[in-house]
Parts: C-alpha cells; structure tokens; sequence
C-alpha cells in the first residue's frame, strides 16, 4: 500500500454535520512529507528525492446524510503548535471541487509550508465555508518520514576525522566550540583586545570636500567675483552675490540717511536743526479764575520734525493749584502738560525731553510731520487767594522742534576753499545785507530837485515825497526804481540806524527822507509772520508820511507828527514761497526851535533777526521786474 491509499483510508473530512472523519494520520504523514525537501537537498545522492507536497482525499458528508451536493466549497487547513493555541504557525485557503461527497486537494498549493512551520507543527486543523475548525488532531509519521529520519543516522563510510590527522597536526585544529566567536561573526566588535578607535572617524562623518578636495565642495567657499562685469550707469558695487556676480545699488545717496551727512562729515556738516518760536513775555496768571489764560503763537513751516518739546517757565504762590493745557494745530483735544500735584512756587520744564506729559503724545502726532501753525496754551489757577490785584504770578513758553531741513546745512568750522566759490541761486550762501538811501527834494525853497521829474525818485515827483504825502507802496512797480534811490549796500545786524540827521528848515516844502529795502525768501508752505520795530520821523501835517510795503500793499502809514522817540511794530505777513521785497520810509519830523527838523529811522528789539524759515536774499543788483 503507498502513501496515498494510507492516507485515503486513514482520512475523512468533517461534514456539514460535524462528523469527524480519521485527519490526524494524514496530517502527521502530510508534514513529515514536506519536511523531506529540506533534506532531498542533501549531497547524498543514493538517496530517493522526498516529495515536497502532499495530496489529500476526503469525503464530506451533507448535514442531513449522505454525500455533500456536488460543487465547489472553501476549505481553511492550518497547522499549529497545540491542540487550543489560536494562533496557525501555517494556514491555507482554498476552493475545492466535491463530486459525490469526495474531494482531492494538494496540501501547500497556494501558500508554501516553511520547514520552520513544520519543525513546530504538533496539531492539524481544517473548516469547511463558515463552519467553525473541526476539532484539531495531532499529527502522526508517515513512510517518507521516517524513511528520511533513517538519512540522519547513516554512517559516513571514507569520512576523515581528527584521528587521520597528523599528530603534529591534531593540535593545531579547533573544534567549533572553542572557535572564538568573530570567527562565525566576522564583526570587529567581536574582536577581543582590539585598538581603541573612538576617537577616529567614521567616513561617514566626514564632509564631502574630505573626501572630494574639490573647491566647490566647501560650503562657505569665499566668493569668486565675474570679472568683466560692471554695474552701470547710477550704480554702485554693494558686494558680489553667492554666484560672483556684482550686487549693484543706486548710486548718490540713496543709501545713506537724511541725516546721514554728519556721520559722512565727521560732525562737520549738519542738516538738524533746534528752532524755537516764544509765545507773549511774562504773561499774567488770573488769581483763581477757572477759565485760565491764553496766548496762541504761529509756528512757522521750516522743516520735518524729528523732536518736539515745549518750554515752559512759570511762577505762582501754589503750584498744586494749576492746570496747563496745550492746543496743536487743528486739535479738538488739548494735551495736558501739568495738572496740580507738587508743591512749591515755580515751575521750569521741558515737556516730551525732561518732563513726560500727563496726557497725550506729541512725538506720535508730530515726529515726520510739519507742525506749522497756531499753538495755543491754557493757564489755569485753580486756587484762588494768593496773588494780588486779581493776578498770581505769570508764564513764560515756546515751541521748540528739531528739524531736518532740506533747505540749510550747518557748517562747524572753517571753510577753506582752494578754487573759486561759485554761489548758485537766489538762496545760496551769501551774506545778510539790506539797501538804504537817503535824499532831499527842495533846494532850500528855490526849486524842486530834478525839476521835480519822478525818473529821479523811483517814479515819484520830488514834492510828492516831502510834499504829497507820498508812501513807499506809491514806488514804481519796477526794481530799478528802487535801485534809484537805495544805492548802499549794508550788512545786516540785529538792529540797525539807517539814518540820523538836524538841519535848518528854509520852508515847508523843504524835507528830507531816509529808508531801507530788504530781499526776504520764505522757501516754506506757509505765510511767515516778521514783526519789524523801528523809529521813525513824520511830519502829517506837511504831507510827509512814515510807511512800511511788502510787495507793493501798504501796509502801515503813520498818519501822524512824530519827532525821532516815536516806535512802531509793524507785523508783515511775507508769503509764502517767493522772495518778497520790504521797504521801509522815515521822512522829516516837524519843526521846533530855531526851524530845526530832524530826520530818523533805525531798527530795534532785534527785529532784524528774521523769524525761522525767512532768509535775506542780496540780488537787488542783478533783480529785474515787478516787485509788486
């Protein structure tokens, strides 16, 4: 009888039913049966080569009795370790063909049985569709298996061991037990006594230029410029880029600050500048009164702002009691500079510098901006009782910015010029310098100078100025008429006497007149107040009238008979972005003692000084046109 019969007697599948057919005879052969391939690998070649697969035969029964219905139907066989371990150490699925109850399957047909899974398995199982595993049986030796058991105990016949060696060979042959172990491993951790290598390393912690030495392997090699390249017209080189070509940047300086010219000029040349315009002297404080004081200031338009402050110097029997208030241009909300809270008599401050605010924040509002226009402060004495005659004490204040002009550069000390200086432009760096004349129309009561022809006086007749009540906005609108009469040419100081003179008066239509010009720019966005004090000499009555003319309007007269201690302050809105013309006339004052006259005009109070943003311009000799 083969294998096959044997296993076809021995075997029945389990049935629908849940009979169990003979399995275990056939699993034990069928494992045996497929553990002989590893051995069929063997060199001995007498030997019969073991099948490697295993056909099974089974009969399955329908749950009623008797053969199953011809068809198809699913089988799952598993082999395992033990008769309840969940887990197959090898499992198969497969369709199987029956026909009249009986089936034939090879055994590893879709999933090959490892020679490990056999070496474990102890128990075979098998379910047929969705039946629940028939109970597992253990496995049992079939003929190939035990005829392959007989190869492992066969003899070696011509086989040479230690004893045909030569004895002075025999000790020099190690048994595989005391091999040491690198000898199977081949690992130099398993060598023993080897040379401490932890300090090396590994090739594999080396960079790539290491191993390359190749220059574009490094991985800050230094830039290697493109020659041949420039950068252009208006460009200039910044440095190279990563691939060696230039890094070019707009030329000039546009890279540099606008304040930067400092820095470039070592603090000579400077662009910054500290301008302060006052508010009224020694203002008086009301003595309790809620509403306060007031004064408003116009501050000019000279510049970006970089700082702003307020100054502010003020004394009264109780500081606790006073509340300061200060309106920018166009502000609805006042920033509080002081609101009570010291003691003492005096306050002397620097708001936004030394002093913080108590509310508001004048640098974010003004900082980067123009802050030309009316500034306003509020005073309050909110304790009554310690001042006198209604009043405690009184204020002093003023705006102050720091600018960056664009207009003016501030030179710390000497230019010295190898070459010629060439001045371009109305406002270049000239000197300060005003115009005056001065003149008589009547010889001594004979006849009119010039025959009394306006071409000799600036297009006025003779009698008309000591006479007719001529004024300086009754000049010629032409500027070489006034080069007519105002020929000196003078510097410029903070005050200045233009003219001072006693003479005999021969009759009434014998005068003298004196006066002064001036060439004011305001390169601003914004009319610039300049407040001009001067006495001055008038005769009303004789038809000689003091007079002040900004661009031909008539701006003051005097109206009156005034000896040399009469003053004037004259406000002239100078507008904006123009150069402006200012003239100023002083004739004769009345008679008084034995017929004498006199004949006066000078500046004070620094009213020369011109008001930040204005500048004076010497062009009258080279200016032509209208100066209306």
């Amino acid at each position: 009888m083969n294998i096959f019969e044997r296993l076809q007697n021995q075997w029945r599948t389990p049935g629908l039913t849940g009979s169990t057919g003979r399995l275990p005879s056939l699993v034990q052969a069928l494992a045996l049966v497929l553990g002989l391939s590893a051995a069929a690998l063997t060199p001995c070649s007498s030997l019969a080569s073991v099948p490697t697969t295993a056909t099974i035969d089974g009969v399955l029964n329908a749950a009623a009795g008797g053969p199953a219905s011809d068809g198809k139907y699913a089988i799952k066989v598993g082999l395992y370790k033990d008769g309840s371990t969940p887990a197959a150490l090898w499992t198969e699925s497969a369709n199987i063909d029956v026909k009249g109850g009986r089936f034939s399957y090879v055994l590893g047909s879709t999933t090959p049985v490892s020679a490990a899974s056999l070496a474990s398995a102890s128990y075979f199982g098998i379910a047929v569709g969705t039946d629940p595993e028939a109970t597992r049986r253990p496995l049992h030796t079939a003929l190939f298996a035990q005829r392959a058991a007989v190869t492992e105990s066969l003899g070696c016949s011509g086989c040479l061991t230690t004893a045909n060696l030569d004895a002075a060979l025999q000790g020099q042959v190690s048994t595989i037990a005391s091999r040491a172990k690198v000898s199977d491993s081949g690992l130099y951790s398993d060598l023993t006594g080897a040379p401490d290598v932890s300090g090396l390393l590994k090739k594999a912690d080396l960079k790539t230029v290491a191993t390359t030495g190749s220059f574009k392997d490094l991985s800050d090699a230094p830039v290697a410029p493109v020659l041949g390249k420039t950068c252009g017209t208006g460009l200039v080189l910044a440095g190279f880029k990563a691939d060696g070509s230039l890094d070019c940047v707009a030329g000039g300086s546009s890279g540099l600050a606008k304040d930067g010219i400092s820095k470039v000029s070592n603090g000579l040349f400077l662009n910054t500048f500290i301008d302060k315009t006052s508010g009224k002297t020694d203002i008086m404080i009301p003595d309790g009164l809620g509403a306060g004081v007031t004064d408003t200031l116009t501050f000019p338009s000279i510049g970006t702002c970089q700082k702003i402050w307020i100054e502010l110097n003020l004394t009264n029997s109780d500081i606790s009691g006073i509340k300061i208030e200060l309106y920018g241009p166009s502000m609805l909300n006042p920033y509080v500079l002081y609101q009570g809270g010291k003691t003492g008599t005096s306050i002397t401050a620097s708001y936004n510098v030394d002093t913080p605010l108590v509310t508001g924040d004048m640098s974010g509002d003004w900082v980067g901006k123009d802050i030309a226009g009316t500034w306003s402060i509020t005073v309050k004495d909110l304790k009554a009782g310690g001042g006198s005659g209604g009043f405690d004490g009184k204020v002093n204040w003023a705006v102050a910015i720091q600018t960056l002009s664009s207009q003016k550069v501030n030179i710390k000390g000497d230019l010295i010029v190898d070459g010629n200086l060439t001045v371009l432009g109305n406002n270049g760096m000239v000197p300060q310098v005003f115009w005056s004349g001065a003149w008589q129309t009547m010889s001594n009561g004979a006849d009119w100078y010039c025959g009394n022809n306006a071409q000799c006086y600036a297009g006025i007749n003779p009698n008309g100025w000591t006479d007719g009540n001529a004024v300086a906005s009754s000049i010629g609108n032409d500027l070489n008429l006034i080069k007519n009469l105002f020929g000196f040419r003078r510097a410029i100081s903070a005050n200045a006497n233009v003219c001072s003179e006693t003479w005999d008066n021969y009759s009434s239509s014998t005068g003298r007149v004196c006066g002064a010009v001036f060439r004011v720019n305001n390169p601003t966005n914004a009319d610039i107040t300049w407040p001009i004090s001067f006495y001055y000499t008038a005769y009303s009555g004789w038809g000689e009238q003091a007079s002040v003319s900004i661009n031909g309007a008539n701006n003051w007269q005097s109206n009156n008979d005034s000896w040399p201690n009469a003053a004037a302050t004259v406000n002239v809105a100078v507008p904006k972005g123009r150069i402006s013309t200012v003239i100023v006339i002083s004739p004769s004052s009345p008679q008084f003692g034995n017929s004498q006259r006199n004949n006066f005009l000078a500046f004070y109070s620094n009213s020369l000084k011109l008001p930040a943003g204005l500048s004076y311009v010497d062009d009258l000799e080279s200016a032509t046109g209208a100066w209306k």
